[in-house]
């Protein structure tokens, strides 16, 4: 059964949130959205007028630059990530992390692989019979070559894991090991791995445009290339409207199995 009074406060620049924020509306809910990385002493007057019964934060954590966050008493949180500031802030209160729900991520992981290839076209880029190699086979990586494939894309898998080779292999790709020396022939290179793993010591991985879509700040490690793009967040940028729709199903759902544990 639905609270009454439900006082939402949706906080992040990623389009996806303004549209979270007007999916959640209904007559029972206020829903106030603020467009800001940042919780500094304009969001804790906001917080404090509205006295949030539930938060919703960006994936990534909002930058702190108050000592306190006030007006977040009866406020249960919603989020991506939390840094060691974030979760020393929030000690004790109510946490619920949508990145963990499995259904978010695999959902995510497909509107990722879709959002990639508006990216492409948008550049005028075609995708039928070129080569990419794709760093990494997790759900991503995983979403993104079952689309390329099905435009008649070639796929090359690059892991440092046997065990992901192997699983690869099952797939029907071609899978290889990721290190120093051992790239081959491709069009394009796709980074879904969250560390800085490119060095200058794989320059052979690096005479293709390489789309980076881990987490900032990406694979680089102290190499510039005019070929790099750092692509984070990219369902909130090409389909804001179905992030926000995947969004508002998670923490609503999140928020029911809360309320009949």
């Amino acid at each position: 059964m639905q609270m009454m009074n439900e006082r939402w406060l949706i906080i992040g620049t990623d389009e996806r949130m303004r549209f979270l924020a007007k999916q959640l509306s209904t007559n029972d809910r206020t829903v106030y959205y603020k467009n800001t990385a940042v919780w500094d002493e304009a969001l804790n007057k906001v917080a404090l007028e509205l006295h949030p019964t539930e938060i919703v934060l960006p994936i990534h954590p909002l930058t702190i630059q108050v000592d306190e966050l006030l007006g977040i008493r009866q406020a249960q949180f919603f989020a991506g990530k939390l840094n060691d500031e974030w979760n020393q802030l929030l000690q004790g209160k109510r946490i619920h992390y949508y990145l963990t729900d499995e259904t978010f991520i695999w959902k995510n992981a497909a509107l990722t692989a879709e959002s990639f290839l508006a990216h492409l076209y948008q550049g005028k880029v075609n995708v039928q019979y070129k080569t990419f190699i794709i760093t990494g086979f997790g759900r991503v990586a995983k979403m993104l070559a079952l689309f390329l494939t099905r435009l008649n894309a070639k796929v090359i898998i690059a892991v440092r894991s046997d065990h992901q080779k192997a699983e690869a292999l099952a797939y029907g790709y071609k899978g290889i090991e990721l290190k120093e020396g051992n790239s081959v022939d491709a069009d394009f290179l796709i980074n879904t791995i969250p560390t800085d793993w490119l060095t200058k010591n794989y320059a052979s991985w690096t005479t293709r445009p390489i789309y980076d879509l881990a987490s900032n700040p990406g694979c680089l490690n102290d190499v510039k290339l005019s070929q790099y793009e750092l692509l984070p967040g990219l369902p909130g940028k090409y389909f804001p409207q179905a992030a926000a729709k995947l969004l508002t199903e998670t923490i609503l759902e999140l928020r029911k199995e809360d309320t009949s544990a």
